[in-house]
């Protein structure tokens, strides 16, 4: 097999643009706030001029620095940032989710599944009808054991987002994925409790399969209400 030839540059770039990223989002480097000059990083990082400017502008174009020629490069403020970037969301949920960030994200869950499963109801082709069913049948294999069942949740809850044949939605689910792979490793541990949530998600599918939206969307209001519950006992017992 011919090895992938990779850039030493790019991974230089890269390099600064993670150290950096994860530090404001991680909120070490606050908004308004300057980074560190440029000799500094390249002291720190251990690595060339160019590769921190390109890193840099990198950050500037997920909004999370702007460079100013009297204060040189600072933190934009939060409202500025890419939100559904995908290094941005990776650095906001890991290594450890904070409890502010685990709210939110249930809580974008409440506001965004239901709509996508009772659309879902409404556009599901039989392909699609097909996928959910695989997706149940394989979160139904493996209740017993979290780490594979936490990929069989993702991959549920994606099948229903694919079949509502919607690319935006399916878009944002792909990005807070990201997130959610973080968070249910918060959470879904418990065997017993993953089984119970089981019937739920048949419900999601069988209302999706006969094409019943009402009855689609209010399964998984159902189900996303139990992960948030989940996840502000989560909250409330580590914090």
């Amino acid at each position: 097999m011919r090895a992938v030839a990779t850039d030493p540059q790019r991974e230089r770039h890269a390099q600064v643009v993670h150290a950096l990223g994860a530090r404001i989002v991680g909120g070490s480097l606050a908004p308004g706030t300057s980074i560190p000059i440029e000799e500094e990083l390249v002291g720190e990082l251990g690595v060339g001029r160019s590769a921190v400017r390109e890193g840099v502008k990198v950050l500037a174009g997920k909004g999370l620095l702007e460079t100013r020629r009297s204060a040189g490069t600072i933190v934009r403020p939060r409202e500025s940032w890419n939100l559904l970037d995908a290094d941005v969301l990776s650095w906001r949920f890991e290594p450890e989710p904070r409890p502010g960030d685990i709210r939110v994200l249930a809580d974008l869950r409440v506001a965004l599944e239901p709509g996508a499963a009772r659309v879902a109801a409404e556009r599901a082709d039989a392909s699609a009808v097909e996928r959910i069913d695989q997706a149940l049948a394989t979160l139904y294999a493996t209740a017993d054991d979290p780490e594979p069942f936490i990929e069989a949740d993702l991959a549920f809850h994606k099948a229903v987002f694919a079949a509502a044949d919607n690319d935006l939605l399916l878009y944002i689910y792909d990005m807070i994925s990201i997130a959610l792979r973080s968070v249910r490793q918060v959470h879904t541990r418990s065997v017993a409790h993953n089984k119970e949530t089981l019937p739920g998600h048949e419900r999601v599918a069988l209302a999706i399969r006969r094409r019943h939206h009402r009855k689609a969307e209010e399964a998984m209001r159902e189900v996303v209400e139990v992960a948030r519950a989940d996840a502000e006992q989560h909250v409330r017992l580590c914090c």
